[in-house]
């Protein structure tokens, strides 16, 4: 079933919701991954880092590879940045490409 561009628009936002929510953490992409489905969203690692690659291009998120302490597993770790943090917070124009629900 093809996700309509609304809903892409949702996941994204979504994406930034719970970033914001552990900011200064960074989130993995199995994390991210878990709490959209518990948001509703069940979304496929390869569509997961096509929306963390297009908030990234946007400057919203930001997005490395790191290895573990005690591994040699590369372990993909997307965080905020400040201007997503802003464009959370309202500061920023309203962009299309991501949808963030009204706050109260």
């Amino acid at each position: 079933m093809p996700i309509n561009v609304r809903q892409k628009e949702v996941v994204r936002g979504k994406v930034l919701y719970y970033l914001a929510l552990i900011y200064p953490q960074a989130a993995t992409l199995p994390l991210l991954q878990g709490e959209l489905d518990i948001f509703g969203y069940a979304v496929p690692l390869e569509e997961l880092e096509f929306h963390l690659a297009y908030l990234e291009e946007k400057g919203f998120v930001s997005v490395e590879r790191a290895r573990g302490p005690k591994s040699h597993r590369e372990v993909t770790l997307a965080k905020i940045t400040a201007k997503g943090i802003d464009y959370y917070d309202g500061r920023i124009p309203p962009d299309e490409g991501v949808y963030l629900e009204p706050r109260a």
